[in-house]
């Protein structure tokens, strides 16, 4: 029988701690201010009494602390918390935040409050920047990011706030949440704080698919001769993968992924058709878009008006994104691998409808994947024999020095066409800000120590992911990674979108077109010195396979983190 665990002689921070230990809370990623007064106080308190509480981790930037949050998050699928100073930090967090949103992560993130009382309370303003930090709404700057935010209040919401924060970040579609925690109401004294089970919170359980619209799908699908499936972000759910991969190789239909945020699918199925969607797109008659919200882009590429159009996601009207057009002949609210099983079995029950169909299929599609590896495997060959060190070439240098279990961190043009992936969750991307990779990094690291974690970063990635910060918290907690800055000397995804707008612009024919350009390159590689890891810039295309066995050395031997800064021509 679960019972309450009584608190006394405490403060609202001491329960606020204890809480957060009883509801699985590992870490505590945090950058302090005094706002944070009762909670330090209450951390020492902790660790002398051998108190429960999570671990605090300092970490001298909020971007960095909120990149942790996610990495851990990633790899665990458990919702850690984060908290910032007062509005400031909160607006250092903001781009993780976004990101997490969109990455559907759920953590936890807590900023201090300015506080309101002048004088004659425990916890009220003390130094000057309690009056010029305050502000009207801080929660309002993010109100577009998360989830749900709330202001605690009084002691006595304490247990609720909390659980409420959890509940509604864990619902589906996961996400971030955040709670503003004033000085004076942390501070307050309990004679006594009772903690009541956390079944009696329970998260909400995950969205189930309608079986008559899937059944109706079926018939659809079974019907069709060219279904086609288009995911970004289905492995989000372990069980996905492997959901996906069934009903991918029972009735013959290709998968393709744009701009994928985790691993999906293993590269190595026989129904993985890769990452541009266009090609399949455009000659589709059935279309099931799993977790992915942009499944096409209209102005480049649509299906054929006869073409039907599933949509399939916990959300999948995306209501968090203003506007969205994409149709949907089928929008099916429920949970990736529940759903993809669910429809399998209602394809398996239309066998004979489509086994001719399904016989045709397979033939076709392995003659289409035979071709594409056949381009692909020649696009290595040109990159590999380039003057410069080529992106495609470096990326085929990683895969081969890497193992199924390593986790890769993917901010930079790593070519996925050339990185070979079969596990869940050992390949990760952003969807919004950059400047999250280098600290996802180390929170995967946290999350599964013995795994070997590759960060590919591009230059500009790199340098806004605050690297000294990140770099120091890995050598403070002994968390050795690797990073492999894929250093273009440019913003070249602005650099591309320019050109493609105007392919014959003043921009396209420039040298060195405004705004872009990233020279003189920094000598990435030093950066990580301070922190007494290993660095190392690669030139020339014939080094980077040695570079690469250095560099993991010093990180699975001499367990240190290590970065390649590789100067790439393309």
């Amino acid at each position: 029988m679960v019972t309450d665990k009584a608190i006394e002689n405490c403060t609202v921070a001491d329960t606020f701690l204890a809480l957060l230990a009883d509801r699985g809370v590992d870490y505590f990623f945090a950058n302090a201010g005094t706002d944070f007064t009762p909670l330090i106080e209450a951390f020492a308190k902790a660790e002398t009494l051998n108190l429960p509480a999570p671990k605090p981790i300092a970490v001298p930037h909020e971007n960095v602390a909120m990149a942790l949050a996610m990495g851990y998050t990633m790899v665990s699928g458990k919702p850690q918390v984060v908290m910032v100073h007062t509005n400031v930090g909160t607006a250092n967090a903001l781009c993780q935040m976004l990101n997490t949103n969109r990455l559907n992560l759920p953590v936890i993130v807590a900023a201090g409050r300015t506080p309101y009382s002048e004088e004659g309370v425990t916890g009220g303003r003390s130094i000057d920047i309690h009056w010029t930090q305050e502000m009207f709404d801080q929660a309002g700057m993010v109100r577009e990011a998360v989830k749900w935010d709330y202001e605690l209040r009084d002691a006595g919401q304490l247990e609720a706030v909390v659980d409420r924060a959890f509940n509604i970040s864990n619902a589906e579609p996961k996400g971030p949440v955040y709670l503003t925690l004033p000085r004076e109401v942390l501070a307050t004294d309990l004679n006594e704080f009772e903690i009541r089970p956390a079944s009696q919170h329970a998260n909400a359980t995950p969205p189930h698919p309608d079986l008559a619209a899937i059944d109706k799908l079926a018939e659809v699908v079974a019907s069709a001769e060219n279904p086609v499936i288009v995911t970004t972000q289905s492995g989000n759910l372990p069980g996905a993968v492997d959901a996906l991969a069934d009903l991918a190789e029972r009735f013959a239909i290709p998968v393709t992924q744009y701009r994928p945020r985790t691993m999906n699918m293993p590269t190595d199925h026989s129904m993985h058709l890769g990452y541009d969607p266009a090609p399949l797109i455009s000659e589709a008659d059935v279309i099931i878009a799993v977790e992915c919200e942009v499944p096409w882009i209209p102005r480049l590429n649509k299906p054929d008006t006869d073409c039907m159009v599933a949509q399939i996601a916990a959300d999948p009207l995306y209501s968090n994104a203003p506007h969205r057009g994409f149709r949907a002949d089928f929008a099916i609210t429920g949970i990736a691998d529940v759903s993809l099983r669910a429809l399998a079995e209602a394809m398996e029950a239309r066998g004979a409808l489509s086994q001719d169909r399904v016989a045709t299929r397979s033939i076709r599609i392995a003659a289409a994947r035979a071709a594409l590896h056949e381009d692909w495997h020649a696009a290595l060959t040109n990159s590999s024999s380039s003057q410069t060190i080529h992106p495609a070439w470096l990326s085929h240098c990683l895969s081969e020095v890497i193992d199924n279990d390593t986790i890769v961190i993917r901010e930079s043009p790593l070519d996925l066409r050339f990185l070979e992936r079969r596990q869940p969750r050992t390949l990760f991307g952003g969807a919004s800000g950059l400047g999250w990779g280098l600290g996802g990094a180390i929170g995967a690291k946290l999350a599964n120590p013995n795994a070997l974690v590759v960060a590919t970063e591009g230059d500009g990635a790199y340098m806004f992911g605050n690297p000294v910060s990140a770099h120091y918290i890995a050598a403070a907690h002994d968390l050795p990674f690797l990073t492999v800055i894929f250093n273009n000397e440019r913003w070249e995804a602005v650099g591309r979108a320019t050109r493609a707008m105007y392919p014959n612009g003043y921009a396209a024919k420039s040298n060195q077109p405004p705004l872009t350009n990233l020279q003189p390159s920094p000598h990435f590689e030093k950066v990580v010195e301070a922190s007494d890891g290993y660095g190392e810039k690669v030139e020339d295309r014939a080094d980077v396979p040695a570079a690469l066995e250095r560099a993991l050395k010093a990180v699975t031997i001499e367990k240190r983190q290590a970065v390649l800064n590789v100067m790439c021509g393309n």
